[in-house]
């Protein structure tokens, strides 16, 4: 089974990454065009970009610091972390049961882009 990890620096608090990863309107700043999502487990979740859509759920919540969600055949962490710069880094880690993945790269590059807009 391939895993995919990348990870990105935001400068922003703890706090405030959590409502970049937490929050639909947030989400739809850097992941998908349309987002439905509540930091719930087993929530529905549904990503709309590019006219593709992914349908999954939530599996495991900790509040401020770790989502995990299946979606399609992956199963997707999202870990936040004091970063020792400041700010909060921010993990991705998708384990990938079939070749349908997401290109997480540019998705880190529009989220640390979206933490930018609204500073906490």
């Amino acid at each position: 089974m391939p895993v995919v990890n990348r990870e990105v620096v935001l400068p922003v608090p703890r706090e405030r990454a959590w409502e970049l990863i937490t929050e639909p309107s947030e989400l739809e700043e850097w992941l998908g065009e349309e987002v439905e999502f509540e930091p719930e487990e087993d929530a529905p979740l549904r990503v709309t970009d590019g006219g593709e859509t992914r349908e999954g759920f939530v599996e495991e919540v900790t509040e401020f610091e770790r989502i995990v969600f299946r979606w399609g055949d992956s199963r997707v962490e999202w870990i936040l972390e004091d970063a020792i710069s400041g700010g909060t880094r921010f993990l991705v880690t998708e384990h990938r049961y079939a070749a349908d993945t997401v290109a997480w790269g540019p998705k880190l590059m529009a989220l640390a882009g979206a933490s930018l807009l609204c500073p906490a």
